[in-house]
């Protein structure tokens, strides 16, 4: 078979079904026999940043490996900073970038692209040889499951149409390796853990990649205590009672109020940031004792904990509650003396616009419940964050913690929906972060079919700008954008569009919604000076 056929062949043999992707002259002819052989999705981006964000997104919803493809030079160099993000951000993803010939000295787009790739912090596998492709591929599938972020595999356009022979026996994937604590680091965490009067566990993306989910739950069960999670891991204990939500800068009231009370924060499966912290200086887990577990040692170097310990998070969790109750510790009951709180309070909008925060608490009941939600970074994600629910974390992604870039949203979103059909994507952005990111993919999700439920926080202006310049005195005219009407924007590639201008309009965008058989835009109108900015 010839080597564009071999490396479909691969795709398919490991499971692969959906690809995301942009061609060009290094990878047109492995797609076509992607679609044509193997009967996969092919689902055409509009740009290389965009496939590259809806293979991390299609990682994100499925817990599998997400898969995109480019071509070689600027193709690839225009996934620079997704590669940071989702690397950052602990993604599975193989980028299937393709290469120019050796002896093709001449070629405009020829490029280093491993010296490209390095900085990102994304994993590298180039193909050896024609013949070896399709089992390096396989070794770059099974690499990005393992060390969770990004592998580009890099492959010669020479190589699409050199004869191969069968594809070379497939080695079985490593299993998940989930190594114990070293008892001696561990009887020092059970000594400050047992001791404690008002413990809380905060829970990240560690917990959720080890499926210890009811281990961390139990836990916490055991100690009379709280539970929390990261940003990231939003969703991770469902709808329990005793979940705080998000442990950090984006904490609610009720959040803050416990965390500060607390004398002992355990922290499962977590490097620990100063944004899980409270900000600058730690204030959230200053004055605490700190007991922290990760199975990457890098991740316990941020913050000194009195206690770290280089474990699984499952295998952590279920050690420390035997210990404890062969100890017969006795449950503390901080969990029981946190008040329920109250959902936080809303503004009315000047004629013309409406009011964020009543609005999202609008469309967080109106939209449909059974969804995935993404959220772009902007001053209306802390509003998102507290007003939408989020059953389970799959379900759910911030698309800028990672390198803090706004304009992902959109793309990520349709990853998500593409990972899960069955249930619409919903997708929060801001005016900037749809004119940068999300306008040319929108008419991606209308091409593919995708169910995306698109809401423009749109203030008219880059909102982190407009604070800052304002707040220093400084004029905020450049800062500020007369965008077009984004409902007729959205009607015109394809989708349905709708524009919210007080809280009385939203009852129309449900309409919309409920009768949706395309993709749909909600244009939120939102005052700019009347936007609250947490940072």
């Amino acid at each position: 078979m010839k080597g564009h056929t071999s490396l479909a062949a691969a795709l398919a043999r490991h499971g692969v079904t959906t690809m995301f992707g942009v061609m060009g002259d290094g990878n047109m002819f492995f797609v076509d026999s992607f679609i044509r052989d193997f009967g996969g999705e092919y689902v055409a981006a509009a740009n290389e940043a965009g496939a590259a964000l809806m293979a991390a997104g299609y990682a994100t919803g499925s817990g599998g490996v997400g898969v995109a493809t480019v071509t070689h030079g600027p193709g690839l160099a225009n996934c620079v900073a997704t590669l940071v993000s989702a690397t950052r951000e602990r993604r599975a993803m193989v980028l299937i970038a393709g290469d120019t010939a050796a002896e093709d000295r001449t070629n405009a787009q020829k490029i280093d692209q491993a010296s490209l790739v390095a900085p990102t912090g994304a994993g590298y596998v180039t193909a050896a040889s024609a013949r070896s492709a399709p089992a390096d591929l396989e070794r770059a599938l099974a690499r990005a499951a393992v060390e969770q972020r990004p592998i580009v595999f890099n492959v010669p356009a020479d190589f699409m149409f050199a004869e191969v022979a069968d594809l070379l026996e497939s080695r079985p994937a490593l299993p998940r390796q989930a190594p114990a604590p070293d008892p001696a680091a561990l009887d020092a965490a059970v000594g400050m853990i047992a001791t404690a009067r008002r413990p809380i566990v905060l829970a990240g993306t560690g917990v959720l990649l080890a499926e210890a989910e009811a281990a961390v739950r139990e836990l916490a069960e055991v100690l009379g205590a709280p539970v929390a999670t990261t940003l990231p891991a939003r969703g991770l204990f469902g709808a329990y009672e005793h979940d705080l939500g998000v442990f950090g800068t984006l904490a609610t009231p009720r959040a803050v109020e416990a965390i500060l009370a607390s004398d002992c924060v355990i922290a499962v499966g977590t490097s620990l940031n100063p944004y899980t912290g409270g900000g600058d200086g730690w204030p959230y887990l200053e004055g605490k004792r700190v007991v922290h577990c990760d199975l990457d040692p890098k991740a316990l170097t941020a913050f000194t904990a009195d206690a770290a310990i280089v474990a699984d998070a499952g295998a952590f969790a279920e050690t420390v509650v035997t210990w404890l109750r062969e100890a017969e510790h006795t449950a503390t009951g901080f969990r029981d003396s946190i008040d329920a709180g109250t959902e936080p309070g809303t503004g009315d909008g000047r004629p013309g616009f409406v009011d964020l925060a009543a609005a999202l608490g609008e469309l967080n009941r109106r939209l449909p419940g059974a969804r995935t939600l993404t959220v772009d970074g902007g001053r209306f994600t802390d509003e998102v964050i507290r007003r939408f629910d989020v059953s389970r974390p799959r379900a759910w992604t911030c698309s800028f913690t990672g390198f803090g870039a706004i304009g992902n949203g959109l793309a990520v979103a349709i990853g998500m929906g593409c990972a899960d059909r069955g249930v619409p994507a919903v997708a929060l952005v801001g005016d900037g972060s749809f004119m940068l990111g999300g306008l040319a993919e929108f008419s991606t999700a209308v091409r593919h079919g995708v169910d995306l439920i698109v809401v423009v926080c749109n203030d008219g202006c880059y909102g982190a700008e407009y604070r800052k310049l304002a707040g220093r005195g400084f004029e905020i005219e450049h800062s500020l954008f007369d965008w077009p009407d984004f409902a007729p924007v959205a009607e015109s590639l394809g989708g349905l569009g709708c524009t919210v201008r007080s809280l009385e309009d939203l009852a129309q965008a449900e309409k919309v919604v409920g009768e949706r058989d395309r993709p749909v835009l909600i244009d939120l109108k939102l005052d700019p000076a009347a936007v609250h900015w947490a940072h």
